[in-house]
């Protein structure tokens, strides 16, 4: 897919005030993936609905979500149709010009065809995650009018090998009305501030890479599962950060260190687009389509191996003002190429073949 021409805000309302959109997500949190599109197509003016299909046993009060997962997985042989009247109703009351599916492996192709059924609106999958979270490969089955992925991997492969849809290269983003610099207080200062951060679940791939970082002051933003072997005694924050916070936290470490997921073959991760956009220096796996969205060395900075990033995170710790200046950059290259009105827009115009 080629890049369309970056438009204004102005431009992108324009173009799509008062369409309806109907949002079908997971994850309701402030600052998640669904959220942030919420926001963005609001922003250019859209009218949208966002529905939750989380399973009807884990809307259980009472019961952890990973006990009300386990629960609904046991008793129940697709769980996630336990809302499909809940989300027809939602359709016919909205009656959308676009139905919008987040991720796609939690909606069943039989919902997909009971939608078809009762709308006559375009369905198309943003799949903002990588190969191992594809469970029932849902996404391949539905048959979407089409598909956007964030691994041109998965782009090669399924647009050659499905022909049941079309699929399209679309990476993650960032929401400059979030992902924006903030002055730090003397407060954040000193809840922050550190020489290194991470932010996202901690696995052991992860967390053997950041062992071999000694001698490093690291703060680890995020979940840790209760069977991981805590190999990083004092590192591991016991929280995510999410919002203004996870700006505080990207602007008051000295370096924010980007391991991308194994399973991300050749795409980027939200934390590409929005540690740029709160201005925060970042070191990140070295993908191939890295140089098409950020100038390595320029923007950001890029690693092959744990043995060069030993050597960077030295490197740039002896040179902050050379590590600003890159961050810099990199803001304005995450706000002026890589928000989600702009991704938004693509959809909806390779959706409804606008120009």
């Amino acid at each position: 897919m080629n890049v369309l021409p970056v438009a204004s805000d102005d431009a992108l309302r324009r173009q799509f005030a008062g369409m309806r959109v109907l949002v079908i997500g997971l994850n309701a949190e402030e600052d998640s993936f669904e959220w942030h599109v919420g926001d963005s197509l609001r922003h250019m003016r859209c009218t949208v609905e966002l529905f939750f299909n989380r399973d009807g046993i884990s809307q259980w009060g009472g019961l952890t979500r990973k006990v009300t997962e386990k629960i609904s997985r046991t008793l129940l042989r697709e769980p996630e149709r336990t809302n499909e009247r809940r989300l027809l109703r939602a359709a016919a009351e909205l009656q959308p010009d676009v139905i919008l599916v987040l991720l796609g492996s939690h909606l069943s192709p039989k919902t997909v065809a009971a939608l078809r059924k009762i709308s006559r609106a375009p369905i198309v999958c943003w799949c903002q995650d990588q190969l191992s979270t594809m469970g029932r490969q849902y996404m391949l089955g539905a048959g979407y009018d089409a598909v956007f992925v964030k691994d041109r991997y998965m782009q090669d492969l399924f647009a050659r090998m499905i022909r049941s849809t079309a699929f399209h290269y679309l990476p993650e983003a960032c929401n400059p009305r979030v992902h924006r610099p903030l002055e730090l207080s003397v407060a954040d200062d000193a809840a922050y501030r550190c020489e290194l951060m991470i932010a996202g679940t901690l696995y052991y791939y992860r967390q053997e890479i950041l062992q071999a970082l000694s001698g490093i002051d690291i703060k680890v933003w995020g979940a840790r599962p209760d069977w991981l072997v805590d190999r990083l005694p004092g590192r591991f924050m016991g929280r995510a950060v999410r919002c203004d916070d996870k700006v505080r936290a990207t602007r008051a470490a000295m370096i924010c260190l980007n391991t991308l997921h194994y399973a991300e073959v050749n795409g980027l991760n939200c934390r590409a687009f929005e540690i740029a956009g709160c201005g925060g220096f970042q070191l990140i796996s070295n993908v191939p389509v890295l140089p098409e969205h950020f100038e390595p060395g320029i923007e950001l900075v890029a690693y092959h191996s744990t043995d060069e990033l030993c050597d960077q995170v030295r490197y740039y710790l002896d040179r902050p003002q050379l590590a600003r200046e890159i961050a810099e950059r990199g803001r304005v290259r995450a706000h002026r190429d890589h928000t989600y009105e702009q991704r938004l827009a693509q959809i909806l115009r390779i959706t409804l073949h606008r120009p």
